[in-house]
């Protein structure tokens, strides 16, 4: 069992290693309430340690895949500080805190490395609560709701980037084509429509004509006429056909 030096001892190489002195001394106040349950997580941690830099935590995900936290960068982008311990833009209203961790994954075996993008609490929340969440995330083996998909592609992506790009490249081609049918598919739509529109007006323009013909004339078109071989020419045949026929007594022409 560790005795009490030997946890003073953990508890100073962790504070030393999670943030540079000067960072310590620029948080404000909200930063620093979190740092003491970071400290302890970490202490205690089976899965994190600190490293590769001060300021970092490093998460061994698979033998060959690790996540880094940057635990200083994430608390510097939330507070907008910047060298010398001043707040950024102090004469204008400051912009949004940056919610998103500074985190990354890489490959021990390719030294490939990508930036993920995972976004912290709502706004005002603490970075240092955040970052706690990370690596109790990471201490769970990162079993709640599992890995995110962009989160497995960058692994992929680190371990082989010529078949992730590969299989990224491929992707693109299979929803541009999928676009493309679509698109085909929605003007071919629209070309139906407006086919069925200017038929429907066409058929309607015809229908005055025939039904202004004179009783001669009517005859005339109807005896020539082809034999019907679209809906137009089958309508008018119709109308021609009822327009010509013998009403029953009381009725006028082209009604029965």
């Amino acid at each position: 069992m560790a005795s009490e030096s030997d946890l003073k001892e953990d508890w100073k190489r962790v504070d030393r290693g999670l943030l540079p002195e000067k960072l310590l001394g620029e948080m404000p106040q909200p930063e620093c309430k979190g740092l003491t349950l970071l400290t302890d997580v970490i202490i205690n941690a089976t899965v994190c340690h600190l490293g590769p830099a001060q300021g970092q935590v490093t998460a061994r995900y698979e033998d060959d895949i690790e996540f880094v936290l940057d635990v200083a960068e994430t608390i510097r982008r939330r507070c907008r500080l910047i060298p010398g311990g001043f707040i950024a833009n102090p004469y204008t209203p400051p912009p949004s805190p940056e919610r998103h961790l500074c985190v990354w994954v890489r490959s021990a075996e390719t030294g490939g490395r990508m930036n993920l993008c995972i976004v912290g609490n709502e706004h005002g929340f603490p970075a240092v609560d955040d970052c706690i969440s990370f690596v109790l995330w990471a201490e769970s083996g990162f079993q709640r709701g599992g890995l995110p998909g962009a989160i497995r592609a960058a692994i992929r992506s680190v371990r082989d980037p010529e078949l992730y790009e590969r299989e990224q490249s491929e992707e693109r081609q299979a929803r541009q084509e999928k676009m493309r049918i679509e698109k085909e598919r929605r003007y071919l739509v629209i070309e139906q429509r407006l086919a069925r529109c200017q038929a429907q007006q066409e058929l309607e323009l015809q229908r005055k004509r025939v039904r202004n013909l004179g009783w001669r004339e009517l005859m005339a078109e109807h005896e020539s006429a082809s034999p019907p071989e679209d809906d137009i020419s089958s309508a008018l045949y119709h109308l021609r056909d009822s327009l010509l026929t013998l009403p029953a007594p009381g009725h006028p022409i082209g009604q029965h």
